[in-house]
């Protein structure tokens, strides 16, 4: 549908969630994220297909970020638009390639020491291997026509390469899975999955980044467009998570001296945030991992030596 005067959002459903991709119509046609592998055929095309574009016009497709309900589709695009450039951020490069580097260095880093991950093959979901063209740091800007551009954002913290796109003529921002209030949401709007971040302090950095922009609207990957004051509350609920982590995370530890290991955190966190569905739970593995990381880099939990899986307690 169409959001505003030249740009588009592109909708289907992936696990009960908004799967969102954005077209930007200018004289470049550009878009933003591709899906899961079948997302260009059965989604993107057809609806380009009613704007009586072709694939082939499309002069630019980003990749928000590391995930292959974002990557997915870049190879069946590439193969029918051979012309198109493929883009992603830098640090996200190699798991946006390669479907098996996302899965080993991604979604089963923790597999070896804590036994939480996910099916060791990747799923056919996250489409083929396909070299990115470019690559953004941030700070790039996308020319859509001479008075109309986009700002490239390098927003870490659920991936170390996430990109986001801002459009300061109309106060819009589009920023993929950047920012995650304390969860995912189903299309229904109940809660789907837990928040995905894993690098706390990059988080931490982003949502700091957000609040400086002039945003009268926030649109996603997944969630509800956000719209004046519901922007700023969004960005506060994120960061209420954060804390929220870092109380249970550490009130869990001392109650417990001789350690817990990472699925009993995962565990404490997920009951006290209370809506997460409880089959979805070890997806919170990324942000409890994270938090445990800083804590001890902050020196106020320490990890216990023995075999796997391995334990923290309070230092």
């Amino acid at each position: 549908m169409e959001l505003y005067l030249g740009v588009d959002q592109i909708q289907s459903l992936f696990g009960g969630r908004n799967l969102f991709q954005y077209l930007f119509l200018g004289d470049n046609i550009v878009l933003l994220d591709t899906g899961i592998a079948t997302t260009p055929a059965e989604i993107i095309f057809p609806y380009l297909d009613k704007l009586k574009i072709r694939p082939e016009q499309l002069t630019l497709a980003i990749t928000t970020h590391a995930d292959l309900d974002h990557q997915g589709g870049n190879d069946a695009l590439k193969r029918t638009s051979p012309r198109t450039l493929l883009a992603c951020g830098a640090a996200d490069r190699a798991l946006v390639e390669d479907p098996r580097a996302l899965y080993d260095l991604r979604y089963n880093h923790l597999r070896a020491e804590h036994g939480i991950g996910f099916d060791p093959e990747p799923s056919p979901e996250g489409g083929q291997p396909r070299p990115m063209d470019l690559c953004f740091a941030g700070g790039e800007t996308i020319r859509l026509r001479d008075d109309w551009h986009l700002e490239v954002l390098h927003v870490p913290g659920h991936s170390r390469g996430h990109l986001a796109l801002y459009d300061p003529k109309n106060k819009a921002a589009f920023m993929g899975d950047a920012l995650h209030g304390r969860g995912c949401p189903k299309a229904t709007g109940e809660m789907a999955i837990p928040v995905t971040y894993y690098d706390v302090d990059a988080y931490l950095s982003t949502l700091r980044y957000f609040e400086t922009l002039a945003i009268d609207v926030l649109y996603s990957g997944h969630w509800p467009s956000k719209r004046g004051p519901a922007v700023r509350a969004f960005i506060a609920e994120s960061r209420a998570t954060v804390e929220l982590f870092d109380r249970v995370l550490l009130a869990r530890l001392a109650g417990t001296p001789g350690g817990l290991t990472l699925r009993e955190l995962i565990d404490a966190v997920a009951s006290a945030v209370g809506d997460w569905p409880r089959d979805s739970w070890d997806l919170a593995m990324f942000p409890v991992k994270g938090h445990l990381d800083r804590l001890e880099g902050q020196g106020k939990v320490r990890r216990l030596r023995g075999a796997p899986p391995v334990k923290w307690q309070v230092a």
